[in-house]
C-alpha cells in the first residue's frame, strides 16, 4: 500500500498488503472492512462486513480512522445474478459456502486462509450430519 501512495503524497501508517480483487477497475481500490466504520461511499453487505471505495476513506486511514478489521483490493469480481447462481448451485459448482466463518479464519494470514476455511467447512458438515 505504501507504494501505492507515496506517489500521491499520503503517509501510510500501517504495513498492508493490497491483494488483487479481480479484472474490473483494476486500478480502483476498494477496502472490506467491518460495518462499525463509514466514508463517503461505503455500501453494507451484511450485519459484519461493508465495503467502501472513495478518496475520503485512504484520509480517514492516514489519520489513524480505521475499522476493526479490514484488507484492501484492487480491482473486483462480477457476475450476472444468473453466471454467480450458476456457479454456486449449477452441475458442478465452483465454490463451497461457509455461511459464518470465524473470527479466527477472517483475521489470518491469507497464505493461511484456504486452510483454515476448508477445516472450518468440513467441521459445518460433520457438525450437521452428527
Amino acid at each position: 500500500m505504501r507504494h501505492l501512495l507515496e506517489p500521491r503524497g499520503i503517509v501510510w501508517p500501517w504495513d498492508t498488503t493490497v491483494s488483487t480483487g479481480g479484472e474490473y477497475n483494476p486500478h480502483s481500490l476498494l477496502m472490506l472492512h467491518t460495518d462499525e466504520w463509514f466514508s463517503q461511499n461505503t455500501m453494507n453487505v451484511d450485519n459484519t462486513f461493508a465495503i467502501s471505495s472513495d478518496g475520503f476513506m485512504l484520509e480517514k486511514l492516514e489519520d489513524g480512522n480505521a475499522p476493526y478489521w479490514f484488507r484492501i483490493f484492487l480491482g473486483c469480481k462480477g457476475w450476472s445474478p444468473s453466471d454467480l447462481e450458476h456457479e454456486l448451485r449449477g452441475a458442478q459448482a465452483k465454490w463451497l459456502l461457509l455461511a459464518r466463518p470465524s473470527l479466527e479464519l477472517i483475521h489470518a494470514a491469507p497464505f493461511k486462509m484456504w486452510n483454515m476455511a476448508v477445516e472450518e467447512l468440513s467441521q459445518d458438515v460433520f457438525n450437521s450430519y452428527f
